[in-house]
């Protein structure tokens, strides 16, 4: 008798098993966002900062002057050239 209902216990314990772990292993889909600064080159380089990101997605930009301009980030924080490519926060 405990044979028997060992026998169909076990293998429906361990798919309820398998199946609460497919699901507590799942990411939620949302990456987490690499805020960073980033500059425009508007009216001097690497003046205007703005909040972007690193996510991939539509381009960092800012309206200046009528005029819509992308925003860079710094590769190393101590350089004055800005030419990181960064991206808008959604």
């Amino acid at each position: 008798m405990k044979t028997r209902i060992l026998k169909t216990v076990l293998p429906v314990a361990a798919i309820m098993f398998a199946i609460a772990g497919a699901f507590a292993s799942q990411t939620s889909g949302k990456g987490v966002l690499a805020v960073q600064t980033g500059y425009i080159d508007a009216p001097s380089p690497c003046s205007e900062a703005v909040t972007c990101n690193t996510n991939v997605g539509p381009l960092c930009t800012l309206l200046v002057n009528g005029i819509q301009r992308q925003a860079y980030g710094k590769i190393n924080p101590q350089d004055s050239n800005c030419t990181k490519v960064l991206y808008r926060n959604n």
